[in-house]
């Protein structure tokens, strides 16, 4: 909704006895008011306030500099001196958001390795589970939530579940593990002799 505002409102007198300031409105920017007054959005009545206070900084500027006895050249060269300053002192916002960014992400990364650890997750494996979990991270399902999933399907690296390293070839009991053993030591063997 764009707001409008009748600027005849903010006119110093009958209109008449202000006619020096009357004229300036009319001619300002290029933008053309009727002489009943005439209405101005809010967007432009802002630009051109903004387009009167720079004319009036730099009037007063170059005034004060010719006060101080410098020539044409010295004000110009002084005043864009200030504007390239003033340009400098202000902050890079993009920067700052970046780093604000940056560090919500670290701020998150060990909230979270802090609940993975709580849960039992071994400090070996908290970047495989935190990749894992973030992953399952979506709009219906939180951090905690899929944690919680992933370490109920995956308990061994939560240090609750066992886990064994196949070698390829079945074992029957107590007398098979040495079975598997020989077979790993003749693969050696064999791989050592070539």
């Amino acid at each position: 909704m764009r707001r409008r505002m009748n600027l005849q409102l903010f006119e110093d007198g009958a209109g008449a006895g202000s006619a020096g300031q009357g004229a300036n409105v009319g001619n300002d920017d290029g933008n053309q008011t009727k002489a009943g007054g005439g209405t101005f959005s809010f967007e432009q009545a802002e630009e051109i306030a903004t387009a009167r206070a720079q004319r009036a900084s730099q009037s007063a500027l170059k005034s004060y500099f010719q006060q101080q006895g410098m020539s044409e050249e010295e004000v110009t060269k002084a005043l864009n001196d200030y504007k390239a300053q003033k340009a400098a002192n202000q902050p890079n916002l993009s920067a700052i958001e970046t780093e604000r960014d940056t560090a919500l992400k670290e701020l998150e990364q060990m909230k979270n390795e802090k609940v993975l650890s709580s849960k039992g997750v071994k400090a070996d494996d908290l970047d495989y589970v935190l990749f894992k979990i973030s992953k399952l991270v979506n709009d219906k399902t939180d951090f905690n939530k899929a944690a919680e999933q992933f370490l109920k399907d995956n308990p061994r690296y939560t240090g609750q579940g066992t886990y064994r390293v196949s070698t390829g070839t079945q074992s029957g009991g107590a007398e098979g593990t040495g079975n598997d053993n020989e077979s790993i030591n003749a693969a050696i063997r064999r791989a050592a002799r070539r």
